[in-house]
């Protein structure tokens, strides 16, 4: 039954004084909550195809690492997130076209600039190969709609700064207890500036777009944090690894709308994801 049918009868119905005018209104209580997720999903349907087109663009002879494609409705990111590059190729990106990017990630600040710059173009973020550390934690989520394709790898670490240390401390959302790194010792002024700098774009950045209160970057399943932890508990060292997060988990956190085409499915797939793009270890989220 569709939901146009279930609607015709039930107005059918009204008249109806026999025990079937019961059933047919439970049957339309039913319905009507499936019809409205089902028109929500229509909504939410991407282009595949115009995505995969854009990446077979990006990975053409363009420049890096940004390009603008002639009709301004692809913005190429290709490379690291250097420090004062210039961002402003995102300004012409037009009204809901296309970042597509791969980056191993780099400058916090840098990074939020540029992903508020794809916010207010309500840009839709497309992954592919590979999006670790600042690129997953900022332009992931930098819009309404990210779509990671088929074989991409999305990362994630804690910051290092040089002059951090790591500890173990209970989280707001009182699960096991989080691996954090924190300023620590003597730094000179311009380090000091660096890192509020940091806190400060940080702290912006996820107060715009995230929906649960407990939400602490970078984001971790209890399953990865119990995995740092015994990392950290059996070497006293901070271990320099990345780990994956399921998505299932992004639609109670952020307020953008995640597709994946298809998550990893065990950490030997991760492997050898991690090894073809020539990464460190990179930890399997289930």
């Amino acid at each position: 039954m569709s939901c146009i049918e279930g609607k015709i009868i039930a107005r059918g119905s009204r008249d109806n004084r026999s025990g079937k005018a019961r059933w047919l209104f439970v049957i339309l209580a039913v319905l009507l909550p499936f019809c409205s997720r089902e028109g929500h999903a229509q909504q939410e349907t991407f282009d595949r195809e115009s995505y995969y087109r854009a990446v077979e663009y990006c990975r053409g002879n363009v420049a890096r690492p940004m390009a603008l494609s002639g009709d301004q409705e692809i913005l190429c990111f290709d490379g690291p997130i250097v420090r004062d590059m210039d961002i402003s190729l995102a300004s012409d990106l037009k009204e809901n076209g296309l970042f597509v990017v791969r980056s191993a990630g780099g400058s916090v600040v840098l990074a939020v600039e540029l992903a508020e710059l794809l916010g207010k173009r309500h840009a839709k973020v497309v992954v592919y190969d590979y999006c670790l550390s600042a690129c997953a934690s900022y332009f992931l989520i930098a819009s309404s709609q990210a779509y990671v394709l088929k074989g991409a790898l999305v990362a994630w670490h804690h910051v290092k700064y040089g002059f951090d240390c790591p500890s173990l401390e209970i989280p707001r959302d009182l699960g096991p207890k989080k691996l954090v790194l924190r300023f620590c010792g003597r730094i000179a002024p311009e380090q000091q500036n660096q890192y509020r700098a940091f806190i400060s774009a940080d702290e912006r950045f996820y107060s715009e777009r995230v929906l649960d209160p407990q939400f602490e970057p970078p984001p971790e399943s209890f399953y990865v944090r119990r995995v740092l932890r015994t990392k950290f508990e059996g070497t006293g060292v901070y271990p320099d690894v990345m780990w994956t997060w399921n998505p299932r988990a992004f639609q109670r956190t952020f307020k953008t709308k995640i597709y994946y085409e298809a998550y990893p499915e065990s950490q030997e797939e991760v492997d050898d994801m991690a090894a073809r793009f020539h990464l460190g270890k990179v930890i399997y989220d289930p």
